[in-house]
Protein backbone atom coordinates (compact mmCIF):
# COMPACT_ATOMS: atom_id res chain seq x y z
CA UNK A 1 0.00 0.00 0.00
CA UNK A 2 1.27 3.18 -0.67
CA UNK A 3 1.53 6.11 2.12
CA UNK A 4 0.90 9.31 2.39
CA UNK A 5 2.05 11.97 4.74
CA UNK A 6 -0.89 12.36 6.50
CA UNK A 7 -1.15 8.73 7.59
CA UNK A 8 -3.65 8.12 4.89
CA UNK A 9 -3.20 4.59 3.03
CA UNK A 10 -4.55 3.95 -0.72
CA UNK A 11 -4.56 0.60 -2.20
CA UNK A 12 -2.31 0.46 -5.20
CA UNK A 13 -3.92 1.02 -8.63
CA UNK A 14 -4.79 -2.40 -10.55
CA UNK A 15 -2.00 -3.79 -13.30
CA UNK A 16 -2.86 -2.90 -16.47
CA UNK A 17 -4.68 -5.30 -18.46
CA UNK A 18 -3.73 -6.44 -21.82
CA UNK A 19 -5.00 -4.78 -24.75
CA UNK A 20 -6.03 -7.91 -26.73
CA UNK A 21 -7.84 -5.93 -30.07
CA UNK A 22 -5.10 -3.26 -31.74
CA UNK A 23 -6.55 -3.41 -35.44
CA UNK A 24 -9.39 -1.93 -36.72
CA UNK A 25 -12.41 -3.95 -37.19
CA UNK A 26 -13.75 -4.06 -40.44
CA UNK A 27 -15.99 -6.18 -42.27
CA UNK A 28 -15.78 -8.65 -39.70
CA UNK A 29 -12.00 -9.03 -39.42
CA UNK A 30 -9.55 -7.07 -37.95
CA UNK A 31 -7.21 -5.25 -40.29
CA UNK A 32 -4.45 -2.95 -40.08
CA UNK A 33 -4.94 0.79 -41.37
CA UNK A 34 -5.14 1.42 -44.91
CA UNK A 35 -1.61 3.70 -44.63
CA UNK A 36 -0.10 1.69 -41.73
CA UNK A 37 0.00 3.84 -39.20
CA UNK A 38 -0.26 3.44 -35.59
CA UNK A 39 -0.08 5.20 -32.07
CA UNK A 40 0.73 4.62 -28.54
CA UNK A 41 -2.06 4.11 -26.24
CA UNK A 42 -0.68 5.68 -23.13
CA UNK A 43 -1.29 4.95 -19.43
CA UNK A 44 -2.13 8.18 -17.92
CA UNK A 45 -1.17 7.12 -14.47
CA UNK A 46 2.22 6.14 -15.67
CA UNK A 47 2.99 7.74 -18.72
CA UNK A 48 4.17 4.67 -20.87
CA UNK A 49 2.70 3.24 -23.49
CA UNK A 50 0.31 0.25 -23.42
CA UNK A 51 -0.46 -0.62 -26.45
CA UNK A 52 0.47 0.30 -30.14
CA UNK A 53 -2.99 0.95 -32.20
CA UNK A 54 -4.03 1.19 -35.52
CA UNK A 55 -4.29 4.44 -36.91
CA UNK A 56 -7.71 4.80 -38.98
CA UNK A 57 -8.10 7.82 -41.52
CA UNK A 58 -10.42 8.58 -43.95
CA UNK A 59 -9.83 5.27 -46.38
CA UNK A 60 -10.62 3.22 -43.62
CA UNK A 61 -13.72 5.13 -42.77
CA UNK A 62 -14.76 4.32 -46.49
CA UNK A 63 -13.81 0.79 -46.41
CA UNK A 64 -16.20 0.53 -43.05
CA UNK A 65 -19.14 2.36 -44.43
CA UNK A 66 -19.21 0.60 -47.41
CA UNK A 67 -18.57 -2.64 -45.49
CA UNK A 68 -21.81 -1.87 -43.36
CA UNK A 69 -23.58 -0.68 -46.80
CA UNK A 70 -22.93 -4.52 -48.07
CA UNK A 71 -23.99 -5.86 -45.00
CA UNK A 72 -27.47 -4.35 -44.77
CA UNK A 73 -28.30 -4.58 -48.17
CA UNK A 74 -27.42 -8.20 -48.37
CA UNK A 75 -27.17 -9.19 -45.17
CA UNK A 76 -29.78 -10.57 -42.79
CA UNK A 77 -29.98 -7.47 -40.83
CA UNK A 78 -32.82 -5.61 -42.65
CA UNK A 79 -34.66 -8.58 -42.86
CA UNK A 80 -34.93 -10.00 -39.38
CA UNK A 81 -37.63 -9.35 -37.00
CA UNK A 82 -37.54 -6.58 -34.29
CA UNK A 83 -37.64 -9.38 -31.64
Amino acid sequence: MASLSNGNHHPSPPDVPAVKFTKLFINGQFVDSVSGKTFESIDPRSGKAIATIAEGAKDDIDLAVKAAREAFDSGPWPRLPGS
